[in-house]
């Protein structure tokens, strides 16, 4: 491998190791949420270790998207080399070291109280600083094919929605504001994006499709999620109080939205039902992630009402909407790991198998329903009959149970992953 490619999986690496601890966590988290008075309890208190795995999470999501952006942009490199390979080597060293600084602070608790924007400052503006530096590196590069662009634009969302998590807010309902936008910006736009421009770069690799195609497609679709983005970001402010010409998009993006997320996932079916002789799993755990878009979208459907939205903020409903939103990077970060390792490989081995790819399907989304249902059954009985919330809670433990079964399949299928992937990995660096 050149040292660039080397580089490149190393974050592949970090991705694993990072989506791994995420699943042990939410498992954890979810098991002490359900048994506050577990023999583990005087380990980590529940907020803590919700935080935690709220972080890691979007670590990996993040990790995992700008390793396919560098893979990306390998990929047309002549040589397989970047521009500058003394600067992506040191960043990607300082970014290692802020992976483990991070990881570090949020386990003894140096954190925020504000859920989903838990970083202190200082470490979101180094993260800022070592992500730009990761774009300059694909900037430097040759002119920059359709998916690099999108991809970029997505990354560019990225550092506009920790800026916005940063500004300073003079009164707690301000304070809100700027941390629905930053999320919304987050997981709806930014994740999305880069997203798309991986997905599509798949789709070339596993399906009969062309470069023409993909081209157009992430343009497509990248605009469309840019537009559903956009509304389902605002539809966040709803529960806040804001103008009625605001709200009155609601009934726009009621129709936008799943049109929006229609459209996108209809994409993949050209090349997931043409497909050519790889034997990779690339196109298995794209699937996943089309899936997870399509329960994330109906999530966010049901956000863009007002009258919705004021029952069910803050409750199960929504917090299975970020989680799922996640790990729609995450999986098609998983793909692309697939593909691109056994490209570094020079083989045509499957580098993970089946088993892990079903358990965390079947995980995400059968426990996620299981949360969904829990979120339902929570909104009514606690916000429309006023039920008491810990009388709720009781009710709700035998669907806490199916999502802590599901968490448990995550988090075995995130091990088997990273088993099979070290297992399997490349050989080693070439010499300059």
């Amino acid at each position: 491998m050149t040292r660039s490619q080397r580089i490149t999986y190393q974050f592949f690496a970090q991705t694993v190791i990072l989506f791994l601890l995420a699943a042990a966590l939410a498992l954890f988290g979810a098991v002490k949420f359900l048994t506050p008075a577990d023999p583990l309890a005087g380990s980590l208190p529940y907020q803590q270790v919700n935080a935690l795995s709220n972080v890691v999470l979007g670590l990996a999501a993040l990790n995992g998207l700008l390793g396919g952006g560098l893979y990306l942009a390998l990929d047309v490199a002549p040589g397989k080399r970047l521009a500058n390979e003394p600067l992506l080597t040191y960043t990607a060293q300082a970014w290692s070291v802020y992976l483990i600084v991070v990881v570090l602070a949020a386990t003894f608790g140096f954190l925020e109280g504000r859920n989903g924007l838990e970083l202190p400052g200082v470490l979101d503006i180094v993260g800022v600083a070592l992500v730009v530096l990761l774009g300059v590196n694909v900037l430097l590069g040759r002119a920059l094919s359709p998916l690099q662009q999108v991809w970029l634009v997505g990354l560019g969302a990225h550092l506009l929605a920790v800026m916005v998590g940063l500004a300073p807010a003079m009164d707690y309902l301000r304070d809100r504001v700027l941390r629905v936008l930053a999320l919304g910006i987050e997981t709806h736009i930014a994740y999305l994006l880069m997203a798309l421009a991986l997905g599509f770069w798949l789709m070339r690799r596993f399906g009969n499709v062309t470069s023409a195609w993909a081209d157009t497609g992430v343009y497509v679709t990248g605009g469309l999620a840019t537009v559903a983005g956009i509304l389902l970001t605002l539809a966040g402010l709803y529960p806040l109080g804001v103008p009625d010409w605001l709200l009155s998009l609601g009934s726009v993006s009621l129709f936008i939205v799943p049109v929006a997320v229609l459209i996108i996932a209809s994409h993949a079916y050209k090349p997931l039902s043409d497909r050519n002789p790889t034997r990779t799993l690339a196109g298995s755990w794209l699937g996943l992630s089309i899936l997870l878009l399509l329960g994330t979208g109906a999530l966010g459907m049901l956000q863009t009402l007002p009258g919705v939205a004021q029952w069910t903020v803050g409750t199960h409903l929504t917090g299975l909407q970020t989680f799922w939103a996640a790990l729609i990077p995450v999986s098609i970060a998983l793909g692309m790991m697939n593909q691109g390792t056994i490209e570094l490989r020079g083989s045509t081995r499957r580098v993970t198998g089946l088993i892990p790819f079903w358990l965390v399907a079947f995980g995400s989304v059968g426990g996620g329903l299981a949360l969904a249902a829990a979120g339902v059954v929570q909104t009514y009985l606690e916000r429309i009959l006023s039920m008491g919330y810990l009388d709720v809670q009781t009710l709700l433990v035998p669907l806490y149970l199916l999502w802590i079964m599901g968490l448990l399949l995550v988090a075995t299928g995130a091990g088997v992953y990273a088993l099979t992937f070290w297992l399997r990995r490349p050989g080693g660096i070439e010499k300059p």
